[in-house]
């Protein structure tokens, strides 16, 4: 009589024989103008097509149970994820909380907002991965491993009634001006950010090497189609300088670059507030950014200097400060002082930076 072999282990859904094993993963979207598809299917190039990694809209997952890891992708409204990756969140919270996830948002601002003022929110500047923050709140449990805003794209001839209405309203809070007014095509992505991200995912989740030939998978999203069928000197997108320096009618703005993380930052900015006699008041806090309103009096008005300090995916190494304060010219002097002396002390000892390389 044969003798039996040993018991075979029953194989779970997802599960597999081969002896090298290879991660399975999803990446699952919720996009409102086809942008984010786009820009999911540039981050698959980056990992690798020779990857076990699916693309699909949320509305065609019904479970998350195959995979070892999920990147979950959003555009942005009212600055939080589309409430489609929340419902998708919620359906899947359990089985999410036990494997690798990552989130990236395609958001009109990557940085810093031009509003300070929303309805119905707190005065801010702060954009980009904090839209992010809300999600990460009320699923706490899922901690995800990479997190990703990279800007994103409006064709505006194309957008729905109530985009359009939000895009004016924007207009009329912002207190900087807005960089799409004039344009038929507004792009505010940064391509070197999807593939920092890319990359991080193949290195923190994958354990690869970061994937060297990355710049020949940006036709996903680059086209030859112009920022404005009228003027064809408008781009669709200008970067921020890292160095700016604006004094318009009733605002004060300075931004600068130093050598140095983001820990360094916060303990110039405290030695600043401290010598100039200003009460530092921390707004919000993360492990990229900080958030900050300086108050003092001002020949016996109350004025608040703005702050935002933040470290760029693509800027390694350096910190960008800027400094904003809402005022007239006429009462403002004081701040204005005290806004060159914190200069001063963040660029000293040969920290000031050279403005980065135009992209």
């Amino acid at each position: 009589m044969a003798r039996a072999g040993p018991k075979k282990k029953r194989l779970e859904f997802g599960e597999t024989t081969s002896m090298h094993i290879q991660k399975k993963g999803l990446i699952v979207y919720d996009s409102v103008y086809g942008s984010t598809v786009e820009v999911a299917y540039w981050i698959k190039n980056i990992i690798g097509m020779d990857q076990c990694l699916d693309v699909k809209p949320l509305t065609q997952v019904i479970t998350v149970a195959p995979y070892d890891y999920v990147i979950i992708g959003s555009a942005t409204r009212m600055e939080k994820p589309l409430k489609g990756i929340y419902a998708f969140v919620e359906t899947h919270r359990q089985r999410l909380a036990r494997k690798q996830v990552c989130y990236f948002l395609l958001c009109g601002d990557c940085d810093e907002t031009m509003v300070l003022n929303v309805p119905g929110k707190p005065p801010h500047l702060i954009a980009g991965r904090n839209y992010l923050q809300d999600i990460q709140k009320k699923y706490p449990e899922i901690r995800p491993v990479v997190i990703g805003a990279f800007g994103g794209r409006q064709v505006m001839p194309r957008l729905q009634k109530k985009e359009a209405l939000t895009l004016w309203l924007l207009e009329k809070l912002a207190k900087e001006g807005t960089p799409w007014k004039g344009l038929d095509i507004w792009e505010s992505l940064i391509a070197e950010r999807v593939e920092l991200f890319a990359n991080e995912v193949r290195e923190k989740v994958l354990g690869a090497p970061p994937n060297t030939e990355i710049e020949r998978f940006r036709s996903c999203w680059q086209s030859l189609q112009p920022g404005s069928l009228t003027d064809s000197a408008k781009k669709k997108y200008t970067p921020k300088p890292c160095f700016a320096h604006e004094e318009m009618a009733k605002q004060y703005f300075t931004r600068s670059r130093i050598h140095g993380d983001l820990e360094l930052g916060i303990q110039l900015l405290k030695q600043w507030a401290t010598a100039c006699g200003l009460e530092l008041k921390e707004q919000s806090r993360t492990f990229f950014n900080i958030y900050y309103h300086a108050v003092k009096s001002y020949s016996g008005r109350s004025l608040t200097i703005h702050i935002v300090a933040a470290t760029l995916p693509e800027d390694p190494g350096n910190l960008h400060v800027s400094f904003r304060c809402y005022a007239k010219k006429a009462v403002r002097g004081g701040a204005q002082i005290d806004i060159a002396a914190a200069e001063e002390i963040l660029w000293a000892d040969g920290r000031k930076a050279e403005p980065a390389p135009a992209r």
